[in-house]
């Protein structure tokens, strides 16, 4: 009976260090989008806690109570590995010796943080310290390293959330945006924008991806979202080529390209894919392509002459990406913004998150 439940043991403890050692070697090590279900449920369920909060209080404080998600899914998950690997260990330690549960856990703690106030007894322990310390010294060292990559890579991801919302006047706002760099039939300083918003896009598809938790850390500016900010860009992209009398820009359909391929491929990450009869679509009415027109002409930008086709092949643009926009948006939750967040409140398509096959 002894040597099954030292058997159980090390298979348990053996278990638990490779799953805490798998989590982080696909959240910080892998460069590639990786699923990894200790982290997702980690970062999920600090979402589903702190949304319920943020639900009862007022809108700023809102955004103040949701802030903290990211940085505390974070530590937790970092603090879930420690305390993965020292109970991996404990685990070890109980079933190679005659050691107590509660020696094996002080043990176990004190050879991964390497202070070595309980040295082992026996020569197999000695072997599985130097092991556990060996670990503890490689996850603060991925901690060390990783903490500064992600604060970089958000860092940079906010200069252009900065960016377009200083030139859409307030929110960003793909309407805005083009009205205020659009003077008469003068496209230049728009177009100047499309290559720098263009490998925005591209590498916020790759960021978001390969380090997730970024898409749940919230702008320094409570109104301001990177979720927001890059639909905005989409929705300028196809105003100056669809609705704009001015020759095609191939840069701005460049940039339409990269941000849907963006947009699918973060909400695909999140499981957020729509499919079938729901899988395009856009709550956009009419009305509100033709507000955006009524602003247009009085800001003297000269329009195409063929409204209602503009707005069918505005519409069936914006439908490639909106559903995931939206996806998105129920996911984060980010400040009420014109074109994204604000649809959430019209009547739309469920999409559920569920996993399948590519």
């Amino acid at each position: 009976m002894n040597a099954l439940v030292s058997a159980v043991e090390l298979v348990v403890g053996s278990l638990l260090i490779l799953v805490s050692l798998s989590s982080a070697f696909r959240t910080v090590v892998l460069p590639r989008a990786s699923f990894d279900p200790l982290t997702r449920g980690i970062f999920l369920g600090f979402r589903s806690l702190l949304f319920a909060i943020a639900g009862r209080v007022k809108r700023l404080d809102r955004e103040s109570v949701l802030s903290v998600h990211a940085p505390l899914a974070l530590l937790t998950t970092a603090l879930a590995w420690a305390i993965g690997i020292i109970l991996g260990f404990s685990l070890l330690f109980h079933g190679t010796g005659d050691i107590s549960v509660e020696d094996a856990l002080v043990l176990a703690g004190s050879s991964f943080t390497t202070l070595g106030f309980y040295p082992p007894d026996e020569g197999i322990h000695d072997a599985l310290a130097v092991l556990a310390a060996i670990l503890g010294l490689g996850v603060v060292a991925l901690l060390i390293s990783y903490l500064p990559t992600i604060y970089g890579l958000f860092s940079r991801r906010e200069v252009t959330v900065a960016d377009v919302s200083i030139k859409s006047g307030g929110n960003a706002h793909g309407p805005d945006l083009v009205r205020n760099l659009t003077r008469g039939s003068d496209t230049s300083r728009i177009d100047d924008m499309w290559v720098e918003w263009g490998h925005w896009l591209i590498a916020l598809g790759e960021t978001q991806t390969s380090e997730p938790s970024l898409n749940f850390f919230r702008s320094p500016r409570q109104q301001r979202s990177w979720l927001a900010t890059a639909t905005a860009v989409l929705d300028a992209a196809v105003i100056r080529n669809v609705v704009i009398d001015a020759p095609d820009s191939v840069r701005a359909d460049m940039t339409y390209r990269a941000g849907v391929e963006a947009m699918v491929s973060i909400a695909h990450f999140f499981f957020v894919r729509p499919q079938g009869e729901d899988e395009h679509y856009t709550l956009l009415a009419r009305e509100d392509f033709d507000g955006m027109v009524e602003q247009l002409e009085k800001a003297s930008v000269p329009l195409v002459d063929n409204l209602d086709d503009a707005w069918e092949e505005f519409a069936n643009m914006r439908s490639e990406y909106e559903p995931h926009v939206l996806g998105m948006c129920e996911l984060i939750l980010p400040p009420p913004a014109p074109w994204s967040s604000d649809l959430l409140e019209r009547p739309r398509p469920p999409i559920p998150r569920r996993r399948l096959d590519d």
